[in-house]
């Protein structure tokens, strides 16, 4: 047998491992999916069914006692610098989300204002309907009431931060649909005589994301941790050809991404200790992107 044929073989045995495992502690108590709404996105598992699920699963998690739960100010009308947080991940236990906690506390313990906005709980429509893609795309007609609470939000802001995981190298589709939506023409940029120009200037945008992709950098460019580090870089690379282009078309700054592809594993005896540095690392990324000082 190849080398090719006996990893197939080895997938296999693994995969129907996995399944024996959840049927032996389960049974026939079996999760299914009842609803998809996609206008409502509160969940229908209960609690237990998504502590199975979480179980047997990829999706890395935080144990509940180690959640550290952070909810932000909002904005006042004081002179503080201001950063808005678009959220596009579900999971409110899991390691994505506590760097949402972690990245606005950092930010409010510095002194910045925090706007969340996370959109599974604003229960986000990212579709452009047909009506609304004349004043998304070309500034023709009125602005939807929802998408104009959000530009207003922008206005007021300094930092524009996404934060999202990885899912097929690009922001999750609730979060680039609020992109698409929110950041128009004659919002975000307009094309006149002379020409494109970017119309938030003065602004930065920041991107926190979980990589899930080779397990070897945690950081940005420069930061592969010894397992495939030119890889690591071509591929932050390319996301910073992506983000300045973004950046470019809206025009703020690009302050770059914070990458993890470094998950604490929840079996370690070390998740508490592996957690607390990935929190470490950020709160410094975070700091040294907005030329903040801790507090």
């Amino acid at each position: 047998m190849n080398s090719q044929l006996k990893s197939i073989a080895l997938m296999l045995v693994l995969g129907i491992g996995v399944i024996g495992v959840y049927n032996h502690m389960y049974g026939e108590k079996k999760v299914s999916v009842k609803v998809i709404n996609s206008n409502d996105y509160s969940s229908t598992f209960s609690k237990e069914e998504r502590a199975k699920l979480d179980a047997i699963t990829s999706a890395s998690v935080v144990a509940e006692n180690y959640i550290r739960e952070y909810t932000p100010n909002g904005f006042t009308d004081s002179d503080s610098k201001k950063a808005i947080v678009i959220v596009g991940e579900p999971r409110k236990n899991s390691i994505m989300y506590d760097m949402v906690y972690t990245t606005m506390r950092s930010l409010e313990e510095s002194g910045v204002e925090v706007e969340l906005r996370d959109l599974y709980n604003m229960n986000w429509n990212p579709v452009l309907h047909p009506d609304e893609f004349y004043s998304q795309k070309d500034g023709i007609g009125s602005v939807p009431e929802d998408v104009a609470k959000e530009q207003e939000l922008i206005k007021k802001a300094d930092y524009i931060i996404f934060i999202y995981p990885n899912w097929h190298d690009s922001a999750t589709s609730i979060v680039k649909g609020y992109q698409e939506r929110v950041f128009s023409r004659n919002f975000a940029y307009e094309v006149g005589e002379k020409g494109h120009r970017g119309l938030l200037a003065g602004k930065s945008m920041f991107t926190i994301m979980n990589c899930g992709y080779l397990g070897g950098g945690r950081g940005y460019i420069d930061g592969g941790k010894g397992i495939e580090d030119e890889k690591w870089n071509k591929y932050m690379l390319a996301y910073k050809v992506f983000d300045d282009d973004t950046a470019d078309w809206w025009g703020v700054k690009n302050l770059g991404r914070f990458m993890n592809d470094r998950y604490p594993q929840p079996t370690s005896t070390n998740f508490e200790k592996d957690l607390n540095q990935l929190r470490e690392e950020l709160k410094t990324e975070i700091l040294k992107a907005f030329s903040l000082n801790a507090r």
